[in-house]
């Protein structure tokens, strides 16, 4: 699978499963994406470890196509016909298009496997556009013109300016089977690829580092060009493994490396990451190697949500030292899943030492005196869940940021 995460996104799709206890989180994602952008994101939406969801596409680029995405589509597939898609020229999308045309009007317009999709994105060889046509009049006076009608080849001109273009136009198109699309004619001269196969996208392993890190050379007049040797560095790594990355690109020592983030087991840290790399031009990559241990630390611990929720909830300027700061102090913070009305009713029943609700649901407005003690006990609704403070501290007052206080007594 591809990590890289300077593809140009075009996708956006809503991510969610629905829940009988009443909280049915959702979350949006980007594509194409990363693994680990990938896996945050059904974590985010409550579908982590689950293959029941529902994966809405709320827009793509290509307008024409989310009508006929599937309602039950992989996430991973979908991700990898985004990247497939990201990968083709113009003409070649253009290629696509008439191909998604052609089954359409084979299958009025009834939606289309995603397996298909990306065969069909290997399948552009096969095409022919004719961006003159668009319609069969404009098409038979093409294909006239271009001598693809042997019957009219030897027409005097006198007879040809009577011809009737559209039934010639039509005949080809209907004899093709191609089809009309708002860049021109579009017809396919061979069968649709079959190099990929259901399935095949769907990683059962999680990706064999905490950050994914690419390396080139360094330069101080400008950015490597696409074509420089590139190679990828897994961290956390030793030195000897840093070595080897900075001696396959071609130079004398990391300090002469262009380090950039493709991927983060904490996804909202890659940018970070990247503009600690870019403004210290490399001398960042120990922070980055220790924060990638502390990452892999969190994740066997079983607190990396816990972390990904206090992320969410620093400030935005967050600077990268503060975010290994923030690693060492998940155990400051409780990640609850409940919902404030669940959590007003625990309160609740806490103060009364009584196990059985009595009612609650039905002469109390749990959703408000929820929020009202989420607010006075400094609990941060995340995408992740809901973050407790267990010390009566908020993530900005854990790194001595200004923070307004919130005045409750914990027990």
């Amino acid at each position: 699978m591809s990590v890289n995460a300077r593809e140009e996104k075009n996708f956006s799709v809503e991510l969610s499963r629905w829940n009988p206890s009443g909280i049915n989180p959702s979350a949006e994602i980007a594509l194409p994406a990363t693994p680990y952008e990938l896996a945050d994101a059904l974590e985010r939406a409550g579908t982590a470890g689950d293959t029941v969801y529902s994966a809405e596409v709320l827009s793509c680029q290509l307008d024409y196509l989310p009508q006929f995405i599937q309602p039950d589509i992989n996430l991973h597939e979908l991700n990898h016909l985004a990247q497939r898609l990201s990968s083709l020229s113009a003409w070649e999308l253009d290629c696509f298009e008439g191909m998604v045309m052609m089954d359409a009007v084979q299958t009025q317009y009834a939606p289309i496997p995603v397996e298909r999709l990306i065969n069909m994105t290997h399948s552009t060889e096969h095409c022919q556009i004719a961006y003159e046509a668009h319609d069969d009049s404009s098409l038979g006076k093409f294909y006239a013109d271009n001598d693809f009608v042997p019957a009219l080849e030897k027409v005097s001109d006198e007879v040809y300016a009577y011809l009737d273009f559209g039934k010639i136009g039509r005949e080809m198109r209907e004899g093709e089977g191609g089809v009309f699309t708002p860049h021109g004619y579009v017809v396919q001269n061979g069968e649709i690829a079959a190099d990929y196969h259901s399935g095949d996208a769907v990683s059962l392993e999680k990706p064999d580092y905490t950050v994914l890190l690419r390396v080139t050379k360094g330069y101080f007049n400008g950015p490597a060009q696409d074509s420089e040797a590139a190679v990828y560095l897994k961290l956390p790594a030793g030195d000897a493994t840093l070595l080897q990355a900075v001696d396959a690109v071609g130079v004398a020592s990391p300090e002469e490396c262009a380090f950039s983030a493709e991927d983060c087991m904490a996804p909202s840290l890659t940018e970070k990451i990247n503009d600690a790399l870019y403004a210290s031009e490399g001398d960042c990559y120990g922070l980055v190697n220790e924060l990638a241990e502390q990452l892999r630390q969190l994740e066997m611990e079983n607190r990396l949500p816990t972390y990904k929720a206090m992320l969410e909830e620093a400030p935005g300027d967050l600077s990268l030292e503060e975010a290994l700061d923030l690693a060492s102090m998940t155990e400051e913070f409780k990640l609850l899943s409940d919902s404030p009305a669940e959590y007003a009713k625990k309160e609740i029943q806490r103060m009364l030492s009584v196990g059985s609700d009595y009612g609650l649901n039905k002469f109390c407005d749990l959703e408000g005196y929820g929020r009202y003690l989420l607010e006075q006990r400094g609990v941060a609704e995340t995408s992740y869940g809901m973050l407790e403070p267990q010390n009566g501290m908020t993530v900005a007052q854990c790194l001595n940021r200004p923070s307004q206080s919130f005045g409750m007594e914990m027990k």
